[in-house]
């Protein structure tokens, strides 16, 4: 305001406010909070609602070592900021982190989702609960339809949609820490056309993961909980283009035919008992032998280390025709293989 008043004064012209709207929708998007852009209302008349277009994003993190008052207190404060935000016209990402999950806590949830992708409609939306007993936050069923979705991430919740799932847009799926059975995904992934990439973080119930989409090229797993030792996770995806496996994934199964378009292929296993796995490693790599991009981590080449056998010579190993699969493909990429 004195900046205004010192302008004013010396009769210049106020230039800023002369500039067109989208210019200064613009430069107000570079700000660097969503309060800051609300603060230029006071600048002039013009400026006043402008506030109201810029797209914005709301992030909610609460305090993880907090005592249950500073939970409760933080809970209070999101209400504070929801009604602050209320009106305006384009919230992008609304994330909301950390909440240490109690059954009493469900329907406050559900106001934030709502508010979410019901009132804004934000394209990216990410809702991560710590789980402390046993209790899990149920996804709510008007949540599974949805077409302005683009980004979605969900940890420590409940899937378990009864009608169809519609998220037309969504492009980036992430779920974590949750229970999930091949039903389940099966519906998750038919209502999901436009997905490009997925991924699973410690995930469990699911032994057949079938993807047929062409779009869905980057598929990342990391540690599997598989608590059925009778039974593996297939992977059937002939159009990935982009594999990681990470941490405990050692109870995956895949065939060279069911990815064959396979491109790049990230291994960054664990290893508990290295005998057992080096069998594990070698049929794994047999699965992947066609990949331009190859990329181990640490126990990937401890399993090397413990069968006192050299990379190259491991390869051979396998066989004669991934042998020439990964000599040829030696020659044509610098590096093939990346040891990290």
């Amino acid at each position: 305001m004195e900046m205004k008043r010192k302008i004013m004064a010396r009769g210049d012209q106020d230039r800023l406010s002369d500039l067109s709207d989208p210019i200064l929708l613009h430069i107000l998007s570079m700000l660097p909070n969503s309060k800051a852009v609300v603060r230029t209302s006071v600048l002039s008349r013009k400026w006043r609602l402008l506030w109201m277009s810029v797209p914005i994003s709301l992030d909610f993190d609460f305090p993880i070592h907090g005592s249950e008052n500073d939970n409760l207190f933080y809970l209070a404060s999101t209400y504070r900021e929801l009604y602050y935000w209320r009106n305006c016209e384009k919230i992008q990402r609304f994330r909301l982190w950390r909440l240490r999950y109690e059954d009493r806590f469900a329907k406050d949830i559900d106001l934030w989702v709502h508010f979410a992708i019901k009132v804004a409609n934000v394209e990216s939306f990410a809702l991560g609960i710590i789980d402390t007993n046993d209790q899990r936050y149920e996804f709510p069923q008007f949540a599974y339809k949805n077409t302005k979705l683009r980004d979605l991430a969900l940890w420590y919740c409940q899937l378990n949609p009864t009608g169809s799932v519609n998220w037309n847009s969504l492009v980036s799926l992430s779920l974590g820490s949750l229970p999930l059975t091949d039903g389940v995904m099966e519906e998750v992934l038919s209502g999901c056309p436009n997905l490009e990439c997925l991924e699973l973080d410690c995930v469990s119930g699911i032994h057949r993961l079938e993807i047929s989409s062409m779009k869905l090229r980057e598929l990342s797993i990391q540690d599997y909980i598989n608590e059925n030792p009778d039974l593996w996770l297939e992977i059937l995806a002939p159009y990935i283009q982009n594999l990681e496996l990470w941490g405990d994934s050692s109870e995956i199964r895949i065939r060279q035919r069911n990815v064959a378009s396979l491109v790049t292929a990230v291994l960054h296993l664990n290893f508990g008992n290295l005998e057992k796995e080096f069998s594990y490693l070698k049929e794994l790599l047999d699965c992947v032998c066609h990949v331009e991009n190859l990329e181990l981590g640490p126990w990937c080449i401890e399993v090397y280390s413990y069968s006192s056998v050299s990379i190259i010579r491991f390869f051979f190993c396998l066989g004669l025709f991934i042998c020439n699969g990964i000599i040829s493909l030696i020659t044509l990429t610098n590096p093939l293989l990346r040891i990290i």
